[in-house]
């Protein structure tokens, strides 16, 4: 394929996305019609049921719905009450497979939760409920996950958690908490051991100040129930005219958590794949490689879709999988891709931002927390396209996992920008014959993997490597 002709197919996508607020709108719909998508939920059924009317709409090929077995949550009452050193109740939610519970223990400050945290308090954490901010990295940056604190409460005996939102406006934290047997999938595997709840910041801070006055004591009243249920992924393809088995994966997750519209986590990712597939169907019979686009279903609740999807295909079918948790946000031109330990992809897409002059941010970090891992532990090449936006200046997600993950904070551009930048991205990998990367064997993956400290927990939950 001649430059002129890829640079040509270049300009049907960027002219079918710019004149166009068939995303947005998209979004809208998911956001104020479908509602919150919380994986295994009816609200779910009913967004992945619209997403592929879309994808149909739009012309994709081999369009699905790929249903799987979980175990979802149901939020029941909650309640937090401070014992000591005054008596008063403070505003609370229980975290997704939180247990139902009644208990009452004394209250221990762990500061940021981070591992040294942990044991520097030693045995003073056992039999205690800890307290902790949720997150503490600002946006870019690395930071200990709400489950790696959840994780090394419970090896130290907590029992029980209460995470602080670290960015103001009286909003609750929340996020899914891992569960008793990693390797089970029941219901009763899937709930985690000790109760954990989310605070705002406000209600943290002053419980912090109160502590200071002497200790603490506290009693949680939670009803939860976690049950068996079907989660689903959307798929829809164009299909490569020369090498149709090798496939470019763009996914972002529609699920979002029960107490918002899961606006920009990742609703906007979401509508950001679609639209690139929107675009790129245009170019159906053109395109030498297969392009993907999947909306991936319970990544909140331990990327359950991505790792069902993973399981279910090829590993050796795909050339690259581009996550989109986080794109579309902002207003345009703060993208950022994230690769998982692919140093060699660095330069390419370096140079790929140069030749087009459409710089992003492109780093090299492997991570555990989103779509891509379950592709990542095969050895697949990877990387998330994210955005920066109006929270930058906050702590960790920002609205993220909070009820003000709002339509509002979505804008046009920033989901055009996005689309076109998937689309352009997906369309050279489709027809570059040169890709530079190559899936990783066993044993290269297995190192990697015990590199960045992840091995020993993906073998205590059975999962395969390679």
């Amino acid at each position: 394929m001649t430059e002129s002709e890829l640079l040509a197919m270049e300009k049907e996508i960027l002219a079918t996305i710019w004149t166009s607020n068939e995303a947005y709108e998209t979004l809208r719909i998911l956001c104020d019609e479908i509602g919150h998508r919380f994986g295994g939920s009816e609200s779910e059924r009913r967004g992945a049921e619209f997403l592929k009317q879309k994808m149909e709409e739009y012309g994709l090929e081999n369009v699905r719905i790929e249903e799987f077995p979980m175990a979802t949550w149901e939020r029941g009452a909650a309640k937090l009450t401070l014992l000591e050193p005054v008596e008063r109740e403070f505003s609370c939610i229980s975290l997704p497979y939180c247990p139902a519970a009644d208990l009452t223990a004394e209250l221990l400050d762990v500061g940021d939760g981070e591992e040294d945290d942990f044991e520097r308090l030693g045995d003073q954490v056992r039999g205690k409920i800890v307290i902790s901010a949720a997150e503490t990295n600002r946006p870019g940056e690395r930071g200990s996950h709400r489950t790696d604190k959840y994780r090394w409460a419970l090896e130290r005996g907590a029992a029980g958690y209460i995470y602080v939102n670290q960015n103001p406006g009286l909003l609750h934290i929340t996020g899914s908490l891992p569960g008793r047997n990693q390797r089970g999938s029941s219901a009763e595997d899937r709930e985690a051991p000790i109760p954990a709840i989310g605070v705002s910041k406000e209600t943290g801070s002053m419980i912090l100040r109160l502590m200071e006055r002497g200790g603490g004591k506290a009693r949680m009243q939670l009803e939860n129930k976690t049950i068996a249920s079907t989660s689903r992924n959307v798929i829809g393809e164009i299909i490569g005219t020369e090498y149709p088995e090798e496939v470019i994966l763009l996914g972002g997750h529609f699920d979002g958590h029960d107490i918002s519209q899961g606006a920009g986590d990742d609703g906007a990712g979401t509508v950001t794949g679609l639209e690139a597939g929107r675009a790129l169907a245009q170019l159906k019979g053109r395109l030498k490689r297969t392009i993907r686009v999947i909306c991936f279903g319970s990544e909140e609740l331990g990327l359950h879709g991505a790792w069902h999807h993973a399981d279910e295909t090829d590993p050796d079918s795909y050339r690259f999988v581009m996550n989109l948790d986080g794109a579309g946000r902002g207003r345009g031109g703060q993208e950022r891709l994230v690769l998982s330990g692919w140093p060699e992809l660095v330069d390419y897409f370096s140079k790929w931002a140069r030749e087009h002059h459409y710089e992003f941010t492109i780093q090299d970090q492997l991570n555990s927390h989103s779509d891509h891992f379950p592709f990542a532990v095969r050895g697949i090449p990877n990387g998330t396209l994210n955005s920066l936006d109006a929270t930058a200046g906050m702590v960790g997600r920002g609205w993220g996992h909070t009820e003000a993950d709002t339509f509002d904070k979505i804008h046009p551009r920033g989901l055009q920008m996005s689309a076109a930048l998937a689309a352009r991205l997906a369309l050279t990998m489709s027809q570059d014959d040169d890709f530079p990367a190559k899936r990783r064997s066993v044993e290269d993956t297995r190192r990697q993997l015990e590199e960045a400290g992840l091995l020993a927990r993906l073998e205590d939950a059975g999962r395969v490597i390679g």
